[in-house]
């Protein structure tokens, strides 16, 4: 996709003497947060301050200027193409707020990636989330409150941030509606609530069922093989926030959460506000690398972390990014911190694991060298021999899917339908998972999986297992995520109940016509010859034929889509 430049040169750089910037305690903006911004770049040689306006994206303009911080801590004008003119890609994100109209087109590809109801430069819902969601859980964090909730009709599980009204906060609000991250390991925002009355914002954003990922380390004991892929995954959502000329800069191990895990842990970024303002985690200082001026304060205050930590200084540059990034890796390898924070400046990364074999190692090397300018960009990470191998499928990642097609096989075409429905309405989470591992195994990206791509999939499969290539041959993206999708999870009595709800339209009984009008790409005549063939609810009433399914018939009828049998 190309990027459309202006025209128009950018303004010239004003020199000034060198001069550090401090940010006291209390203070917490930063470079991002003002119209008229300041960024502190070095060069070898000297140092200089570099100041440009930014503007707000109207809704006709296509460019807007920023500045790019790049590895080497030096800011260059670049151009970022306006979110509003961003072609969508088709994948598998649900919208909470258009999940209905989602549903009823039928497709499970066609949904679009960007949430639609807040776009660039216009304002918030203005109505709570309280009068879409209820809560479930509250997690309060310092200046940070953020309240798991679930959709009153859909049962989708979200993750809603208040934020109080004040300048910081509005600022953050103006710059989500200007720059919206949209990247698959990237936490998505699904809308932007504003109460009026409790004086506050609402970020409703995707929730990551598997916790940060600090608690799912605790928890499990995890191969090298499964740590490889999710390295890989995090670089990718790193490497696309640098691509925008952003950085994030306080990157700590709970910075990213595990979104599924139902196969090889699925990791989203979603920790993402201090790529748009400085936040100061806690322990953050523990991942910035040894040329933070931070380093520089009392030792002490490290040890003691009840203690509020001593922060002075806050520079932005996409190189811190990569060290705190590979000190993550360590701790999933090592599960400890590689380092005691008061001997950073003693730790070499190339002396400590010159013994290493395990292949990992020569990658994290290169991530950690003292010298900024010197350690490998997220863009080479992905190119290195070692990522370009945890890319590859992972066979044993698509033995469950595959054996859930073979479930599927007597599966008749009011399954399909009301699957279908329900996958995209209950299940996007799971459904996103399915389509990365599609796409990974379709290599020549014609939509189909042929016997090559088929054949290392199922060639390591384990011995209980008897899947034939055959089976699979020329199955589509649609039809693998509606047959490899695991039906239990939209099995559940809540899932069976709401979606009756909604079929029936409150009448307590579901007929072809009303499923036609919910899912519009149903053939009403073949969904009345499924309901004639397996006897659902069929009658006929003054020489008038009746198709009607009620609600025990419903769920039966679902539930035993692997052997389908006629209703008595």
């Amino acid at each position: 996709m190309g990027v459309c430049a202006s025209k128009s040169d950018p303004k010239k750089v004003k020199k000034q003497k060198p001069q550090s910037v401090t940010i006291p305690p209390q203070q917490t903006l930063t470079t991002r947060e003002h119209k008229t911004t300041t960024i502190q770049f070095q060069e070898p040689s000297t140092i200089q301050r570099g100041t440009t306006s930014l503007h707000r994206a109207s809704p006709n303009q296509s460019i807007t200027p920023i500045q790019k911080v790049s590895q080497n801590n030096v800011t260059t004008p670049v151009q970022r193409v306006s979110p509003s003119n961003h072609p969508t890609p088709k994948t598998m994100i649900i919208q909470s707020t258009q999940l209905q109209e989602r549903s009823r087109n039928g497709s499970m590809l066609n949904i679009p990636q960007q949430r639609l109801s807040t776009k660039p430069g216009s304002k918030s819902i203005q109505s709570p989330a309280s009068r879409n969601y209820s809560v479930v859980s509250r997690q309060n964090h310092k200046s940070q409150s953020k309240t798991v909730m679930q959709h009153n009709e859909t049962g989708q599980l979200v993750l809603v941030e208040m934020i109080k009204f004040e300048n910081r906060s509005q600022q953050f609000i103006d710059m989500l509606e200007e720059l919206r991250l949209d990247q698959m390991n990237i936490v998505k925002i699904l809308d932007i609530h504003m109460d009026s009355h409790k004086r506050n914002h609402q970020v409703v954003y995707e929730h990551c069922q598997g916790g940060h990922l600090s608690k799912f380390l605790d928890s499990n004991q995890l191969e090298y093989q499964t740590i490889g892929s999710m390295f890989y995954q995090m670089v990718e959502a790193l490497a696309y926030v640098h691509s925008l000329g952003y950085s994030h800069d306080e990157l700590t191990i709970d910075s990213f959460s595990v979104f599924d895990d139902s196969s090889t842990p699925f990791i989203k970024l979603s920790e993402i506000r201090s790529i748009y303002q400085f936040m100061y985690p806690k322990n953050s200082l523990l991942y910035e690398p040894p040329n933070s001026p931070n380093h520089h304060h009392h030792h002490k205050d490290y040890k003691d972390h009840s203690k509020p930590q001593n922060i002075q200084t806050k520079n932005r540059s996409q190189s811190n990014d990569i060290w705190a990034l590979a000190i993550i890796v360590l701790q999933l390898l090592t599960h400890k911190f590689p380092f005691e924070i008061e001997e950073i400046h003693k730790f070499k990364a190339e002396e400590v694991y010159a013994e290493q074999e395990q292949d990992i190692y020569p990658l994290l090397i290169e991530m950690l060298h003292h010298n900024p300018n010197e350690r490998i960009t997220l863009e080479k990470c992905l190119l290195h021999p070692y990522l370009i191998k945890m890319k590859q499928v992972q066979p044993k990642d698509y033995i469950m899917p595959f054996t859930n097609i073979i479930k599927c096989k007597n599966m008749t075409y009011l399954h399909k339908c009301l699957f279908r429905y329900l996958l995209t309405l209950y299940a996007s989470d799971h459904l996103k998972v399915l389509n990365k591992l599609f796409t990974t195994a379709d290599l020549n990206k014609d939509g189909s999986l042929s016997e090559d791509e088929l054949q290392p999939l199922l060639n390591e499969q384990p011995q209980e297992y008897s899947l034939q290539i055959s089976d699979f041959v020329n199955i589509t993206q649609e039809e693998f995520l509606l047959f490899a999708a695991d039906k239990q999870q939209v099995l559940t009595q809540d899932c069976l109940t709401l979606s009756f709800k909604a079929l029936s339209k409150s009448q307590n009984i579901i007929t072809p016509k009303l499923i036609c009008k919910v899912i519009t790409d149903c053939n009403e005549e073949q969904l009345q010859q499924d309901f004639d063939t397996y006897n659902l609810n069929y009658t006929v009433k003054f020489t008038k034929i009746s198709y009607q399914l009620q609600q025990k018939e419903y769920e039966t009828f679902l539930i035993n889509y692997q052997s389908p049998q006629p209703i008595v």
